[in-house]
């Protein structure tokens, strides 16, 4: 009976200790990111780090942004994210579809601007492809949600 309890016991924390779940990484790098979804964190962690060097290397040579705007080549997309002055960003509703060396991110996000006083919502798309050297940004654009400020 003794050893009955005894072997409940060990099997009740055994179960315990294994069923408690980890806490994901606080911060990834580049080198261990594993997808799309990280890459896209990543390089808007860069912006509002004001990183700019770091998200410079991540964009293609042929990088086209699109905003309501207009169409902006990579020299010109780089001086609008410095532009940006962004604050905060957050992700949701984010779907990777791959394709070939491609993979398309899309998702709504939430910028927060230090000129707003509100957050901006827009609807975003990235495309990612697979170089030698790692993944760079090849497209992007974006659109204000409607009903936001």
């Amino acid at each position: 009976m003794i050893r009955m309890a005894f072997l409940l016991t060990i099997a009740l924390v055994l179960s315990t200790i294994a069923c408690t779940e980890g806490k994901p990484p606080q911060s990834q790098a580049w080198s261990a990111a594993t997808g799309a979804e990280a890459y896209e964190r990543l390089w808007w962690k860069a912006v509002q780090d004001r990183d700019f060097k770091t998200a410079e290397r991540r964009l293609a040579p042929i990088y086209t942004l699109t905003t309501p705007t207009g169409i902006k080549e990579r020299d010109q997309a780089l001086q609008y994210f410095q532009g940006l002055d962004l604050s905060s960003i957050s992700i949701g509703e984010l779907q990777v579809k791959p394709e070939g060396p491609d993979m398309v991110v899309s998702y709504t996000a939430m910028l927060q601007t230090k000129a707003a006083s509100a957050p901006q919502r827009f609807y975003m798309t990235t495309v990612w492809q697979e170089v030698k050297r790692g993944w760079v940004a090849i497209a992007h654009s974006e659109v204000p949600a409607s009903g936001t400020s």
